[in-house]
This record gives C-alpha cells, structure tokens and sequence, in this order.
C-alpha cells in the first residue's frame, strides 16, 4: 500500500485526537484491536489480531526494492481471516502491501506468520534502509511495526494492545507502555509509525526530566554507544528546553551497523545504521544524524506535522535541521569552526538546488522530495536561518517563540496556508516574505547582501562551493547573537 492512501485516510481523524499518547477524547475509547504475538520457529512469528470492528482492509507500509517487488508483504505467509462468528473469511491480496476481504461483511480476525528474513536482501539500494523496516543483531529482532502488523488503517483512533508470548529472559524495548509482556499503543498511527526490539539484548536507559530515553545498540557498534548515550543526555533536554516541554514522555533510540550511515524517525522512536568501520571522523556525521533525528519528535514525525506532509517538508526537515544545527552548537557539541561549516553547509545545498531544482518552488519541492533533496533540506534551512537573522535583530526570543506557538497549536495537522499564516503572526510577515523571496532563486551575492547585517558573512566559488565567516557583532568578534541562543530571559 501507498504511503499517500494511508496519510490521507489517517492524519485527519487521528491527528484531530492528537498522536501523543491517549489524548482526553481518547478515555472513552474501546480497544480498537488486540495482537497476540508468538514465536513459531527461529526465523518465523505467529500473530493473532482481533479487530473491535470488522475490517475492510488490512495494510502494511509499501517499501518495493528490486529484489522484493511487493516489499515487506513478502515477508507475510499463511494469513487466515475470520468473521466475528468465527466462519473463514478469504482475504485476497491486491498489491502494494494491502489485503482486502472478499465480501462486505469485513474480516474481524487475522492469524498469520511474519517471517524475519528481511536481512536477506539490501533495503537501502533504492529503498528506505533497514533501519525502516527490519533486522536482526545479537539474536534480537528489530522491526518498524509497519512492517511487523496487519493493521486497520480506518479503525478509531483507539488503543491498541500487543500481548508478547516471548522466552522470560527477553526484553520488549519499544516507545509504547509496557505491563507485562503487554503493550498499549494510542492508536493505529502510533502503532504503525514506531520500532521496537524483541528479543535478549536489553537497552540502556536515561531518565531526563520529563522524557525517559531508551537506548539499545548491537554489540558490533557498541564503539559508537558511549557517545550516543552522552548526547542522548544533552540533546533531548536541551530541546526540551528551548520548546518548552516534550511531546512524549518515552523515547527509543535504536543502533546498528549497515554498508551506509543514515536514520529513520519514527513518532517517538528513532532507529540509526552506521557504516564500518567507523572513524572518529564519522562522529560528524552520525550525531548530526541523532540530533536532528531527535528533533523530528517536535517537528515532523511527531508534534508538527503537515496533513500533506508534501508542501511542507521545507520546513519538517529544514527546519529540523537547522534547529539541530543551532541547539547543538549551544549545547557545546560543537565548536565555532564547525558551526560555521554546518552554515556554509545550508548555503552550498541552496546553491546546488538551484542547478537541480531549477524553477521548483520550496512547497512543490516535497512532492518529490528525493529528487529535489537539496531545495528542501537546503533552502529550508536557508528559510530557517534568514528568519531567525532577521527577527531575532528586533527580539532574540521572538524566533524560539514562534516555534514554541506552533509546537503548542499542533494537535491540528498544518496546512502550507495555516502554517505560514501562524508564522507570519508571530514574526510580523516576515515568514511568508522570506519564503518568497527564497523561492525566487536569489543569487549568492544577494544572500549575503542579506546575512551580512546580522554578522554572518559569505563566500562562494561557482555553485558548489561556499565558506562562512562571523563579523564582528557587539564590539568584540564573536559568533552571532542569534545562533549563540542569547535570550532575554
């Protein structure tokens, strides 16, 4: 199944009851569905699903790669169906990861095997990477419950229960409530859009003020683990801080190692794969990679969120990153050279996405977002950073406060029109004008005509290449006011 039918039958229903944890609306709730999961063999699960309401349909994410053209479908066998009264029901399976039952009456219970034979082929050549789907490390496995549960993507916005029958010593290290052996997701959303490990490796755990983080790495990239653990004590409470609160008061991190280093964010859950061997140098990478991850627990995967998450992707991944970029910095995870490599950075991905992207606005950009990846990380984050220039020169708080207003306003989905119009209000217009004047295409030298009033100057050679430098501000020279977090309260 298409990730595009899934958001456009969900985000409206279930947003509307809010994605974190059971919302007030939900108390009244019935249980939407109960799993049963059992281990059938060494390689094999066998899960039970009970639906409180007959479903129509029955779906996993849809992630094809060439040598799994169905994707993470190929995975599912021996999948029975039932009525309520117990008579069998045919469920035929129509592409694209989805099932439908034969007749109109709907399927009220499903017993099938999921077999954990993901690691067989590569996902990350022209796919998502296992970190989206499923692996195994330490006689552990890892899965994204979307790729893991037949789910009812049309049931309320109810809880939903896992009952897990594993060995006594194994551990169910995932975001959800856990009692027992049982956990409680908030609805199907939430279900689907997190990972979660079953198995004997047993996590690390970090409890912040507010939000208890929950690490788990396979033992080949422990190497990297004690630098995660020290950032996974720093970054998320310094998020906290600048919003405000968290969104969750759960948190899974989830490492292990893969050909290529990348990450996939969940709603409250994050699974990260890193290259070996690994360097001191890739730290560069794989904790800008951690925290912009984290990030998207505000923005993007989890409390802002765009109910055509297309036109808005400038902002749920520029924004992330130039955030994490900021708020690191401050934290004192890097240093003022790297700084200005990571602004120099936002502005040669601009530059490269005008030759990509040429004509392609920054809403449009998200539509294809693989193609115009430059225009959406690059000139999101050149949005990000001219804005927070620009009004943090009347108010340095006025910046952080417009993210904490949309942080707070988010129980409803934003459309590209209500997301601007709530930035403009707290910014003066000034959201709307610079996303317009960004999405005209300026030249290098008119950019840095326009940064270098607030202390950031810039240098580029041809299109790919860009250098920054901090001007003297405040009589002495020192990193800009509005990147070094300085507030008047």
């Amino acid at each position: 199944m298409k990730l595009s039918r899934i958001l456009g039958n969900l985000f409206l229903p279930i947003l509307a009851l809010g994605l974190s944890g059971c919302a007030s609306a939900q108390d009244n709730c019935p249980t939407a569905a109960s799993y049963l999961v059992q281990i059938q063999d060494a390689d094999t699960f066998r899960v039970e699903a009970d639906f409180s309401s007959p479903a129509s349909q029955l779906d996993l994410f849809f992630f094809p790669i060439e040598e799994r053209p169905q994707g993470q479908a190929e995975s599912i066998r021996n999948l029975q169906g039932f009525s309520a009264s117990g008579d069998v029901v045919q469920l035929d399976y129509i592409g694209e990861g989805a099932w439908k039952p034969v007749g109109e009456s709907g399927v009220s219970r499903v017993i099938y095997e999921v077999r954990a034979d993901h690691d067989e082929v590569d996902w990350g050549i022209g796919g998502p990477g296992k970190d989206e789907v499923a692996t195994r490390f330490d006689n552990s496995f890892f899965f994204a419950g979307h790729a893991f549960f037949l789910i009812d993507y049309d049931a309320p916005a109810c809880p939903i229960t896992v009952q897990f029958d594993v060995p006594e010593d194994w551990h169910i290290t995932s975001p959800w409530k856990l009692e027992d052996q049982t956990i409680t997701a908030a609805n199907p959303w939430n279900l689907a859009q997190n990972a979660f490990v079953i198995g004997p490796a047993e996590p690390a755990r970090a409890e912040l003020p507010g939000l208890t983080v929950d690490m788990l790495a396979s033992s080949d990239a422990k190497v990297i683990s004690d630098g995660v653990s020290e950032l996974l004590k720093i970054v998320p409470q310094t998020y906290i801080e600048y919003f405000g609160s968290s969104p969750e008061d759960k948190y899974s991190v989830f490492l292990f190692t893969d050909t290529m280093s990348d990450g996939g964010a969940f709603q409250n859950s994050f699974a990260m794969r890193i290259a070996t061997p690994i360097s001191p140098a890739d730290k560069i990478t794989w904790s800008h990679t951690l925290g912009h991850e984290i990030m998207h627990l505000w923005i993007g995967a989890g409390a802002i969120h765009g109910a055509d998450p297309d036109e808005i992707y400038w902002f749920t991944e520029g924004f992330t990153d130039y955030l994490t970029i900021k708020l690191m910095y401050q934290a004192g995870l890097m240093d003022e050279a790297m700084l200005k490599q990571r602004i120099a950075n936002i502005l040669r991905r601009y530059e490269i996405a005008k030759r990509r992207s040429p004509g392609i606005s920054l809403a449009d950009a998200g539509t294809n977002k693989g193609e115009n990846w430059e225009l959406v990380y690059g000139g999101g984050s050149l949005v990000a950073l001219l804005l927070d220039a620009t009004v943090s020169a009347e108010s340095p708080d006025t910046f952080r406060d417009m993210m904490r207003d949309l942080y707070k306003a988010s129980e409803t989905a934003y459309t590209l029109t209500s997301l601007l119009e709530r930035m403009n209000k707290a910014t003066f217009g000034q959201a709307s004008e610079i996303v317009r004047w960004v999405d005209s295409h300026p030249q290098a030298s008119e950019i840095r005509e326009r940064l270098l009033p607030f202390g950031v100057d810039m240098t580029t050679f041809r299109f790919d290449e860009a250098y920054v430098e901090f001007t003297p501000c405040k009589e002495v020279s020192c990193v800009p006011g509005f990147l070094a977090g300085e507030h008047t309260e």
